[in-house]
């Protein structure tokens, strides 16, 4: 079993689409989406038998939990996961976007997406989420060194992070780990 938590409403990213390849592998979850193909399972309580999912993949789910509730969730998910199991997170790079508020901060253009502070697509909601609904509030932010630290914590080990920019056009920090 594959788990994409966090899914998100279709049409799914080609980002996403290239990581969950053969499609028919993966079993899409995300509890804010009202989609029949889509299990609407919370991400912190998965119906599933411990030690029984080959891989867990999420893009810009884990901020949306609460910090404090994010190490129980990554024990949670470690639990799930067979042995030699992997999980991929994508979540918003903090340092980022840190430096863009800063760069607005001291009136200086932001180029791209994100390119003012306010509004569904401003920088502010990198930090915040757009709140549009239940689901889109975030609680949680990541470096490199904090989300290794939470891996480690969890149990998981062969962490790597890397950053780079994704489908949202923001920098982010693509973790992968295994059980």
């Amino acid at each position: 079993m594959k788990l994409n938590i966090g899914v998100g409403p279709k049409p799914i990213h080609q980002q996403h689409l290239d990581i969950m390849q053969p499609l028919s592998e993966w079993t899409l979850v995300d509890y804010y989406v009202d989609d029949p193909d889509i299990k609407k399972w919370k991400a912190e309580d998965l119906p599933v038998e411990d030690n029984s999912i080959d891989e867990i993949y999420n893009s810009h789910l884990l901020e949306h939990l609460s910090h404090v509730q994010v190490p129980t969730v990554l024990k949670h998910w470690y639990t799930k996961l067979k042995e030699g199991g992997n999980l991929t997170l994508n979540v918003p790079d903090l340092v980022w976007a840190a430096k863009q508020l800063y760069h607005y901060s001291q009136g200086k253009m932001l180029d791209g997406y994100y390119n003012r502070f306010d509004g569904e697509h401003g920088l502010i909601s990198i930090f915040y989420g757009s709140q549009s609904h239940e689901g889109e509030y975030h609680k949680s932010g990541y470096t490199q060194d904090y989300l290794v630290k939470l891996l480690l914590e969890a149990g998981f080990t062969n962490i790597e992070v890397r950053s780079e920019f994704d489908a949202h056009d923001m920098q982010v920090l693509i973790a992968t780990a295994i059980k």
